[in-house]
């Protein structure tokens, strides 16, 4: 275990998670007016029809999927039966499906952004598009983790997952990572870099997300009149 390997497993998580909660804080309060995702839908609503919402479903599924591997321990699955090899068929079964899902729609989405209409490309930042770019990659190394990882070989419920829970105690034991797969390592470098850059693209809706279900229930409701009725107004 060298410094690399401290500051990667030990440093860079609180590094990322310290940017991503102070730019974060500092965009609300300061650049509130640029918040929003702005939405694309009116540049092109065609492809957006599709490939958004299985965006966004994959995702979700994906990400609930990660969070039920980083709490669950091996011991619980365990002590209801499930044996490991049941556990990594179940996680390729249904991960794997989904995974690739989010890939192509995120191939079609950038293909959206970047080679779709000139309004398109002059309502993309620099910034915007990098980050799609990077989400791309974050992803598809956490496909080609799981793929490469088919036979189980490696058992990442006894390494990178206590790893993480360790750290969300403020304990990360940073030898878990050392001897892991290259393409582990790159996909969780990936997610550390990608929580860092949030702040600063239009990703910041995912945080409005968080509180939209509870801001929809104590908001006043909205009238929609038609034009005439308007007019006799």
């Amino acid at each position: 275990m060298d410094a690399l390997d401290i500051f990667l497993w030990g440093v860079a998580p609180y590094l990322s998670f310290t940017i991503l909660i102070v730019a974060l804080v500092i965009r609300r309060l300061y650049f509130e007016r640029d918040w929003s995702a702005k939405s694309s839908e009116f540049l092109d609503k065609k492809n957006e029809r599709i490939w958004t919402p299985l965006f966004h479903l994959s995702l979700l599924f994906v990400f609930f999927g990660h969070l039920g591997g980083f709490l669950i321990p091996p011991e619980l699955t365990a002590s209801v039966g499930i044996t490991e090899e049941m556990y990594h068929a179940l996680a390729l079964g249904a991960g794997g499906p989904a995974g690739i899902v989010l890939v192509l729609s995120t191939i079609m989405l950038l293909r959206r952004r970047y080679a779709g209409s000139s309004r398109m490309k002059a309502n993309s930042s620099p910034m915007d598009k990098f980050m799609y770019v990077f989400l791309g990659f974050t992803i598809l190394a956490g496909l080609v983790a799981t793929f490469s990882n088919i036979d189980g070989s490696f058992d990442y419920r006894v390494t990178i997952m206590p790893w993480i829970r360790g750290i969300l105690v403020f304990r990360p034991d940073v030898s878990l990572m050392v001897d892991i797969p290259l393409t582990f390592k790159i996909h969780m470098v990936s997610w550390m870099i990608l929580f860092a850059l949030i702040p600063f693209t239009r990703l910041v809706h995912l945080f409005s997300g968080i509180t939209a279900p509870i801001k929809y229930l104590v908001r006043k409701p909205i009238l929609y009149l038609k034009k005439e009725d308007v007019h006799q107004g």
